[in-house]
């Protein structure tokens, strides 16, 4: 990412001074910018109307001014490439709140807000590049024929995987206002972990059986971001499956994608309204084998004639799945527009893994051992770190004071 010389602050860009910037530097000596991060108290659902009816708090992406201006003003967050592994010099709006139950008052769950500069969305992470497969040639005729014994398609040498990364951002929450471990790790993705919309049971009754409904009816476009516990040594992931997983098998002589996204008998609901260039729901995934002439992706492009597999087609080497146990804990959407990205993440301020049949018991409900215990009123120290089409090379924070402001 390059330095970005503007900060977005709502709607519109708020420049900053640079008028004192010495020569051959690339940071503004303006001074005082406070980078402290203060969560004041809002309601989980706002109360819109006298018959009392309930909006909730969503996570989709977009910074709503019902949701997000009883945050108040977003404060500036200097990230720099030095302290990141070598990314651009930036600065990320930050806004925070933690919710309750506006009916009973119980406590709910922390929402973050972040907003920064950039001038592409990078969504593919290593996709599978065919290399040398081309079913047709330019009059039409029959290159591949599976017919004939060509394993062309599942054949290793036919593909590699490409160095190009997604967009990443890592949140760091720790313990105390000191910044000590352990710590809250949270890493959200553009093309990995940002989500598959989920089906409604009265859309597709076979999605009540084959699981395919988490989150329908509560924050339906948010994604499942990946939970991580640090103890010092570095981010693990906690206890459960995450939300998405490789899709190729590798050999001494190369790589083949194990499966490409199908139909089957939800044809109106291909692939959960993501492109199928950029990843594969699990649930309308389907093996690839050696007679899959045609490409999902360009079958499902209209401006493309030739609908089978030609050389430089690409394959998403992730599919996604929704995750489990305390993988389920945070939840994050992004939206990329006007070269400025929008991420908003929640996780409850408590969380708990409930047994089988105990949802409605919270007696008998056991708290994770691989969350941070986020309380009101308690202060704590954050980190941001964004990757712009990296793994590698970021632009990060310094430690950040946190504070769950109480209740008035």
């Amino acid at each position: 990412m390059p330095l970005v010389r503007s900060i977005r602050a709502g709607i519109l860009f708020a420049i900053l001074p640079w008028f004192a910037v010495s020569c051959g530097t690339k940071a503004p000596t303006q001074p005082g910018l406070d980078q402290s991060i203060v969560a004041s108290a809002g309601p989980e659902r706002f109360l819109s109307s006298p018959q009392g009816e309930a909006r909730e708090l969503l996570l989709d992406g977009r910074a709503t001014d019902i949701e997000w201006n009883i945050a108040g003003s977003p404060a500036y967050v200097l990230l720099r490439g030095a302290d990141g592994g070598g990314g651009g010099d930036f600065y990320v709006a930050v806004r925070t709140l933690w919710s309750y139950d506006p009916r009973f008052g119980d406590l709910k769950a922390f929402y973050l807000l972040l907003q920064w500069p950039d001038r592409s969305a990078d969504y593919q992470d290593r996709p599978i590049v065919n290399d040398s497969i081309d079913i047709l040639d330019d009059s039409g005729n029959l290159l591949v024929d599976c017919r004939a014994g060509n394993d062309a398609l599942v054949r290793p040498r036919s593909w590699h995987r490409s160095p190009i990364e997604e967009d990443q951002v890592v949140i760091e929450i720790f313990s105390d206002s000191l910044g000590s471990y352990p710590a809250d790790n949270w890493r959200w993705g553009a093309g990995t972990t940002d989500p598959i919309i989920p089906s409604s049971p009265v859309e597709f009754l076979g999605a009540i059986t084959d699981g395919d409904t988490l989150g329908a009816t509560v924050h339906p476009a948010a994604g499942f971001a990946d939970d991580r516990w640090d103890l010092g040594g570095g981010p693990v992931d906690d206890v459960g499956r995450k939300g998405y997983f490789d899709n190729f098998t590798l050999f001494p002589d190369g790589i083949v994608p194990n499966f490409i996204a199908s139909k089957g008998t939800r044809d109106t609901r291909l692939n959960r309204a993501k492109p199928t260039a950029y990843t594969i729901w699990s649930y309308v995934a389907k093996p690839l084998t050696s007679c899959d002439s045609l490409n999902p992706a360009r079958v499902d492009d209209s401006g493309i004639r030739d609908k089978t597999w030609n050389p430089g087609d690409i394959v998403p080497s992730r599919q996604l799945i929704f995750p489990s146990l305390s993988q389920l804990d945070v939840l994050a959407r992004g939206s990329w527009a006007d070269a400025k990205w929008e991420l908003e993440i929640r996780r409850n301020l408590r969380t708990y893994f409930k047994p089988p049949g105990s949802e409605n018991d919270p007696s008998q409900w056991v708290p994770w051992s691989d969350d941070l215990v986020l309380e009101p009123g308690r202060r704590y120290m954050m980190r941001i770190t964004v990757f712009d089409g990296s793994s590698t090379r970021g632009s990060r924070s310094a430690l950040l004071p946190l504070y769950l402001r109480p209740r008035t």
